[in-house]
């Protein structure tokens, strides 16, 4: 066998551009690209690797380490983790930087290839710039912090090491049940060590992600348990995107006359005008699939981990007779909640259980009922949502003004805060994969990174951010970003002076306010910021508006405009469309106020109502 002799870090980058994915039937690289930061521990040796193979894997620089994280997550979520960003940083403040995003890779099962720098292997300089030492464990680095919030984690102590590792994070990240974040840890001397690598090594290597089918045996007992309910329902999850599965689950509803209520992963996975569409489910849901789960005595449950806000904390199933069936490629989440199982691909396992299940199909009165709800709760939302001369809009009110004037197929960013529930009521798909969020790890300032990320994806698509002003103070660079690359994003900023959401839980809980709200908290001396001047100061267009009319004008231009555009409204800090599911959040089981007391007693009514066993 032949030998190319490389150091290890030309040897990483060559390999790395060796690996292919079919999409569609074409071969596309497997990692299109590279975001990095550069410091000491990264930029002498892979740094030149990346430059000598810049036409191979792109290198684009970031601004900050987590935001450039965020738009590789992004970007591989808007390819239905088919494509794999890399993201690499210094060692030091640079790669712990990282660790929250790798902890929203990880939330919300999301490839992503980390490499940060790392310590010297031979510890002759100890301690290095950026070090922190542990004194009775001198082998632990700041960068055992991935540990948690990876899939896979390997520290590169020689420059073979990489010859049997990075297979294998190839396979963590592509493994449709095991998918997440990977973290190669490059110690920096060994970057620029050489080694006598074997050519086969640097072969090109063509992979696709594969559909594990289901146990026949699963699939048997979950048409019993279907075959026995009479009012199911269908959970669409974040997998039925990754499985590309949206086709089966539209025939699936329509043969066996099942409504479908979405995640807020899974929302856009059907079109608002389909015959069984009935919106989202749970603490960001509407009333329309609140009120059927309530009634339902079975969940079909599709690629979806059934986290809280689905499932109303496990307070939202008030049948008694209440079963689950879990379809989901990782073993995991198939098996949570006392559900029948059904390990396997999305796309294949609905195929399979729908032969299965044959003629077999719900009771037309029962998606009749589910269409009425749905019907009263558009109705409610088209009035939320729809025009209005109020001095402080709502956020539905914002919201509303550019859904209305909205093309089908422009896509809709959100994360963390009120604006997720907010708009996953009013922005009812048009079209699939028209709505996209972060809500695993409800990350605040994925916003406009995770746009930048999904415009990248979509080239030529209109991305539009909803942030409100807590999330853009927080993070706000990849403004700059998306000017200097040429990723146009149409950025709504809701300025509603602070975290006003968590104000509205402290209040519910029966606090007072505290510190949420930029009035409540120490600001001797506050002051407007004038966010449309600020997205100036960083290249872009931008407008303040003070009505919802001014913002749909304002909108127009945005849409015209052949850059990034920024367009901030001040909205109402205390008006939100109504809820309709129980959340449990810490609740003082010691009350000292009478809003303290009733916050106890909804607290434990919800309580009451929750499936035990979960």
């Amino acid at each position: 066998m032949k030998n190319i002799q490389l150091t290890c870090a030309h040897a990483l980058v060559k390999f790395l551009t060796k690996q292919k994915i079919l999409i569609d039937g074409k071969k596309e690289p497997l990692f299109p690209g590279a975001f990095g930061i550069f410091g000491h521990g990264n930029v002498a040796c892979l740094g030149q690797a990346l430059q000598e193979n810049q036409k191979e894997l792109p290198t684009w620089r970031g601004h900050h380490e987590q935001n450039m994280a965020l738009t590789g997550i992004a970007y591989s979520r808007a390819k239905r983790r088919k494509q794999i960003f890399i993201a690499t940083s210094s060692v030091g403040p640079g790669s712990t930087n990282m660790i929250t995003a790798a902890a929203v890779a990880m939330s919300n099962r999301l490839p992503i290839l980390f490499l940060p720098g790392d310590t010297f292997a031979n510890r002759m300089p100890d301690p290095v710039l950026q070090q922190v030492e542990h004194f009775n464990n001198p082998g632990i680095t700041q960068n055992d912090g991935f540990k948690p919030v990876v899939r896979y984690f390997d520290r590169i102590t020689r420059p073979e090491q990489i010859i049997s590792t990075l297979p294998q994070a190839i396979e963590v990240m592509l493994d449709p049940a095991d998918c997440g974040p990977a973290c190669i840890s490059l110690s920096q001397d060994v970057q620029g060590e050489v080694f006598d690598y074997p050519e086969d090594f640097f072969k090109e290597r063509v992979h696709s992600i594969r559909r594990p089918r289901p146990d026949d045996y699963q699939i048997k007992k979950a048409v019993e348990v279907i075959k026995s309910s009479k009012n199911p329902i269908i959970i669409s999850g974040g997998g039925v995107f990754y499985s590309d599965a949206m086709e089966e689950l539209s025939d699936f509803a329509k043969k066996h006359n099942i409504p479908v209520t979405q995640t807020v992963m899974g929302y856009s996975t059907m079109k608002r005008d389909h015959s069984h569409f009935l919106g989202p489910i749970g603490g960001l849901g509407g009333k329309a699939a609140n009120n059927m789960a309530k009634q339902t005595d079975l969940a079909i449950a599709i690629g979806t981990k059934l986290a809280d806000f689905t499932t109303g904390s496990w307070a939202n199933f008030e049948n008694p007779n209440f079963k689950l069936v879990s379809i989901n490629a990782a073993r995991f989440d198939a098996n949570k909640h006392m559900a029948q199982a059904v390990v396997g691909d999305a796309k294949v396992s609905l195929s399979e259980l729908s032969q299965a299940l044959g003629s077999w199909k719900a009771e037309d009165s029962w998606n009749k009922k589910a269409q009425m709800e749905l019907k009263s709760w558009n109705e409610y939302v088209d009035k939320e949502s729809g025009p209005t001369n109020q001095k402080l809009p709502s956020y539905a009110h914002a919201v509303g003004a550019i859904y209305r004037n909205s093309h089908p197929s422009d896509i809709a960013v959100t994360a963390a805060g009120g604006l997720v529930g907010e708009v996953v009521q009013v922005w009812r798909p048009r079209e699939l994969n028209t709505h996209e969020t972060e809500w695993g790890f409800s990350c605040m300032s994925y916003e406009i990174s995770g746009a930048l990320g999904i415009k990248m994806a979509n080239p030529n698509k209109e991305v539009i951010a909803f942030v409100g002003d807590g999330s853009y103070l927080l993070y706000n660079s990849d403004i700059y970003s998306s000017v200097i690359t040429d990723n146009k994003l149409i950025i709504i900023v809701c300025d509603n002076g602070g975290h006003a959401v968590i104000n509205r839980l402290q209040l519910y809980k029966g606090g007072k306010e505290f510190n949420c709200l930029l009035k409540s908290s120490k600001t001797p001396n506050l002051v407007p910021v004038d966010f449309a001047s600020h997205a100036k100061s960083m290249g872009a267009d931008g407008e303040q508006v003070n009505s919802i009319s001014e913002l749909e004008e304002a909108f127009k231009r945005a849409k015209k405009s052949k850059k990034t555009y920024v367009i901030s409204i001040q909205t109402d800090g205390y008006q939100w469309l109504e809820g309709s599911a129980y959340w449990e959040s810490p609740t003082l089981s010691l009350p000292t106020t009478e809003e303290n007391k009733r916050a106890l007693k909804e607290h434990l009514d919800g309580k009451k109502k929750q499936r035990k066993g979960v």
